[in-house]
C-alpha cells in the first residue's frame, strides 16, 4: 500500500536551496552549539521551534544536541531517514552555496 505524501508547504519547497537553509540558522539559539553552516550543508534547516532543525527532503525532525567534549554537534547519517535521497546522494534538486570539489 502506498501512503500519498503530505504537500510540503511553501517554505520547505525553498528549502532545496542549501542557502535559504543557512540563512534559517540566524535565529537558532546559541545554547545548542551547533553549526548552521554545518547543518544547511548537511540538508537541515531551522523550524523555528526551540532547538528543531528538519531536512529537506526526508522531513525527519532532530533536536537531540548533546555532545559528551563540549564541541560542536557533528551531523551524521543517523539524523537522516535510511532512505532519504540526500543523505544517499541520490537527490537532484539540492541547490548548493557553492560548487563542491
Amino acid at each position: 500500500m502506498v501512503f500519498p505524501l503530505a504537500p510540503r508547504d511553501a517554505d520547505d519547497r525553498d528549502m532545496r536551496f542549501e542557502l535559504q537553509r543557512f540563512i534559517s540558522f540566524s535565529a537558532f539559539p546559541q545554547c545548542a552549539n551547533v553549526s548552521g553552516l554545518r547543518m544547511a550543508q548537511a540538508g537541515f534547516f531551522y523550524t523555528g521551534l526551540g532547538v528543531t532543525v528538519k531536512c529537506f527532503w526526508c522531513r525527519r525532525n532532530h533536536s537531540d544536541w548533546r555532545t559528551n567534549d563540549g564541541t560542536l554537534f557533528r551531523t551524521g547519517n543517523e539524523m537522516h531517514e535510511t532512505d532519504c535521497a540526500f543523505m544517499l546522494g541520490t537527490d537532484t534538486t539540492n541547490i548548493p552555496m557553492h560548487e563542491r570539489q
